[in-house]
């Protein structure tokens, strides 16, 4: 009988025991993470609610080759231009009418302003290669110009020279920077077979190369 009793008098004191150990530590952590789950909820709710206001579509694109914004200045900057990138290699094609009086090896002065304004982006992109290509249409070359350049190779070599030359010396790219390259007639970008076909080939490209 002592024996029952005294079972029965520890049992109820160990769960007394568990009882101020439930109410003194483990109630308050169970209510403490139930306010955590109750906040994260929100915050989840407001992530969203965020996303649906702000697309995914309208975030900048960390990884956006710097390159793209120069091409895109370039552009911006001289009407009647064409400037292409292809990953890191950048492209701008000036049209002949504008660079060369007709016949001429020459820069214009609207050549001259031209190439200015370009240069000075190409001057901020450091140790970038920059290669310089001279294209012709079809026609033979006649008159007192054929004495000095008697082919569309030589006509179209001594214009991306000239071209060069005027980096070189009137705006400072360093001459290691800059190659000049003659296409000639052969790399038209539509048919010569009309003049509007034979204006658009007749053009200096500037290619600005990868690092």
């Amino acid at each position: 009988m002592r024996r029952d009793v005294a079972c029965i008098l520890i049992m109820f004191l160990m769960l007394l025991g568990f009882g101020y150990f439930y109410v003194r530590e483990y109630y308050p952590l169970q209510t403490e993470l139930l306010q955590y789950k109750k906040e994260n909820m929100t915050l989840v709710s407001v992530v969203n609610e965020l996303r649906k206001e702000k697309p995914m579509e309208d975030t900048i694109d960390i990884e956006k080759p710097a390159g793209n914004y120069i091409a895109q200045d370039i552009k911006d900057m001289i009407e009647g231009i064409e400037v292409e990138q292809v990953r890191e290699e950048i492209s701008i094609t000036l049209p002949g009418k504008k660079l060369f009086p007709p016949g001429s090896v020459d820069l214009s002065d609207e050549g001259r302003e031209m190439l200015f304004k370009i240069a000075n982006i190409l001057k901020s992109m450091e140790d970038r290669k920059i290669m310089i290509e001279g294209h012709t249409d079809n026609t033979k070359i006649s008159g007192s110009l054929r004495e000095e350049y008697p082919t569309n190779w030589d006509l179209s070599a001594k214009r991306a020279v000239n071209v060069v030359k005027y980096l070189i010396s009137e705006v400072g790219i360093a001459p290691e920077l800059l190659t000049a390259v003659a296409y000639g007639e052969y790399h038209p970008v539509v048919p010569n077979a009309t003049p509007e076909g034979r204006a658009k080939n007749r053009r200096i490209v500037i290619d600005i190369l990868p690092e």
